[in-house]
């Protein structure tokens, strides 16, 4: 299990990675050139997003976690990616269009983009007091939209988007299908149900020693474990709510099994 396996790998960094981080520079004009030490041109407004009727599919509000307020979206994929986001370890905050960027294209016409999520997460390290905070401002889009005939309009606009965000010490990340709808996806639209039942402490306690003592065991071996007075139901249910709540490991990127090894995030230093 390797827990440095960086979960919010997308589209446009996997982008600008294969064009040795030339892309962006390629398709840009002088005039959105200047953007770069122009930074009078970004303002920026704040507000909710207001649903629309879906165009391509279904918009509504998920409802993630019991502690996370009801989250927008307009689209499968986007609610695919807010479950996604809400399952992951050290999620603090998923806010629906927090922020509209405005920006001048190259013929000095005032354009606005509106990124579709933030996202704040503590990055895992290797104690709780070396955890960095990551916002991230992110782009949800189904990967033809990104490769037909909008793309050059679409690269300039996300362009605009990374610098803006990093000039405030943010990051701007695209995700598609292929990011979104994977194992992990299915692992934690299964465990999503578990967030919502109420903690049995004892138990908890008892099964988080138990994989704190072994280093790592699998399912299988903590029902098999002796826990007095608790059912096997009880102990299935409590370590799922468990892995739902991220209050132990196991590979995000492999479904839940009786064979799933499980860890305690403080076993060892590889988090």
């Amino acid at each position: 299990m390797n827990k440095n396996r960086d979960l919010w790998d997308n589209w446009l960094l996997k982008r600008e990675t294969a064009q040795q981080n030339t892309g962006f520079n390629e398709n840009f004009s002088a005039a959105e050139q200047m953007f770069e030490q122009v930074s009078t041109f970004m303002q920026e407004t704040f507000g909710s997003r207001e649903i629309r009727p879906g165009v391509r599919s279904v918009t509504g509000l998920a409802k993630v976690a019991p502690d996370i307020p009801q989250i927008p979206f307009e689209s499968t994929l986007e609610r695919d990616f807010v479950f996604l986001a809400a399952g992951r370890p050290g999620v603090q905050v998923i806010e629906s269009q927090p922020v509209t960027i405005r920006y001048y294209d190259e013929f000095q016409h005032e354009k606005v983009y509106t990124p579709d999520y933030l996202v704040v997460y503590r990055q895992p390290g290797p104690n709780a007091a070396g955890h960095k905070l990551v916002t991230l401002l992110v782009e949800i889009k189904y990967l033809e939209d990104l490769t037909g005939p909008d793309s050059p309009k679409l690269l300039a606009k996300f362009g605009h988007a990374k610098r803006w965000a990093e000039l405030r010490g943010w990051h701007f990340a695209v995700f598609t299908e292929q990011e979104i709808r994977t194992p992990e996806l299915e692992r934690t639209r299964m465990l999503t149900p578990y967030r919502f039942e109420q903690s049995m402490d004892k138990l908890q306690f008892e099964i988080d020693l138990l994989i704190r003592s072994r280093g790592t065991v699998t399912i299988g071996e903590i029902l098999t474990h002796d826990f007095p007075t608790y059912t096997e139901a009880q102990v299935r249910k409590e370590i799922l709510r468990m892995l739902a709540a991220n209050q132990v490991y196991s590979d995000p990127q492999e479904q839940i099994t009786e064979e799933t090894i499980v860890k305690s995030w403080y076993v060892s230093k590889s988090l």
